[in-house]
């Protein structure tokens, strides 16, 4: 750019401005940084900026993170200066959406009360399974709400042991995916593994995971593994079936966009775990082993660890008191394990 651009105080601009010189971040000002935490000044251009870097009208739109952005680009003698602003949002405002969501959970829970107390035991464990299924959907598309909102997820990280958490929920799933005929297993050495994190959305990644997992591996065995590698934990998770393969469960990043063919879900789930690991400055990838089977592999660091110990006390339950292993592994379970005895 010019020395008269390079000069250019970037705060005096209502927008995100991001000035980049021979393919690195050269400057940010407060607003890119609030609205892009991961660019550092000095860093090498991150892929998402690519477009509106190279594009040859110098305007145009951009998505990151599920969000659609307006850019438009000055170039100048040395680099380039980006002045980015979210793309205006019509029709659902958040307060409506958020209301929405709430209204239905509500509704959902009067549904199942009022059908429990009337339905004969034939009609019952279909109309629970359906009823899960959407609970799962819902509570997704929340999830997913709070990712684009302002406020973002709900993140709160303390030291965990990670092994127990993965052994209890291996422990709960594995007794009712063997009614689905598909045999879970958790292998560790390790007595206990601390890393900082979030449990309930480590919960959730674990469980969207094995739920995915189960899916390709059925009928067969679906292995989860858990080891440290220096300052790093990895999880793997593996089937020995002969079901889809992962990738079909979790669609790489440019068949997202795609709408879901009937059958294939809302495709949420892996746009949910990827957005946990990322909170968590962990790496999540999707692959195949030798001889078919499948793997999905999470690194998460270990350090550093938080003074504040996530202790095993009751917590409200956000579902309700709806069990959140049995609602995400709904697509999985025969229906005979949707029989809810009083």
């Amino acid at each position: 750019m010019s020395d008269a651009n390079q000069t250019t105080n970037l705060e005096q601009f209502p927008d995100s401005a991001i000035e980049v010189v021979h393919g690195k971040v050269q400057r940010l000002n407060r607003i890119a940084m609030h609205r892009f935490p991961e660019l550092r000044s000095g860093m090498e251009l991150p892929g998402f900026l690519s477009t509106p870097l190279k594009d040859p009208d110098g305007a145009g739109t951009f998505t990151h993170q599920g969000v659609l952005y307006l850019f438009s680009r000055v170039a100048g003698t040395a680099g380039s200066l980006l002045l980015v602003r979210p793309a205006p949002k019509s029709g659902l405002t958040d307060r409506q959406l958020d209301g929405f969501v709430r209204q239905m959970r509500g509704f959902l829970q009067e549904v199942l009360l009022e059908f429990q107390s009337t339905a004969g035991q034939e009609h019952d464990s279909a109309f629970n399974r359906s009823f899960f299924r959407m609970y799962r959907l819902l509570s997704n598309l929340d999830f997913m709400r709070g990712m684009d909102s302002s406020e973002g997820t709900l993140f709160r990280p303390v030291t965990l042991d990670l092994v127990g958490l993965c052994r209890r929920l291996t422990e709960e799933a594995a007794f009712l995916l063997r009614e689905a005929g598909v045999q879970l297993r958790f292998q560790c050495r390790l007595a206990s593994l601390l890393i900082p994190g979030d449990p309930a959305l480590l919960q959730k990644l674990l469980l969207t995971l094995i739920s995915n997992g189960a899916k390709a591996a059925h009928p067969g065995e679906l292995v989860l593994t858990l080891e440290r590698r220096g300052n790093q934990a990895v999880l793997r998770l593996g089937d020995r079936g002969e079901g889809r393969c992962l990738d079909d469960l979790f669609p790489p990043k440019e068949a997202e966009a795609r709408i879901p063919a009937p059958g294939d879900g809302a495709g949420m789930g892996l746009a949910i775990a990827r957005h946990i690991v990322e909170l968590h400055q962990g790496t999540l990838l999707l692959g195949e082993r030798g001889g078919g089977g499948v793997l999905a592999l999470v690194s998460l660091p270990t350090g550093p660890l938080r003074m504040d110990l996530a202790v095993c006390t009751p917590a409200p339950e956000p579902a309700g008191g709806i069990s959140p292993v049995l609602m995400e592994l709904a697509d999985v379970l025969p229906l005979s394990l949707f029989h809810l005895d009083e």
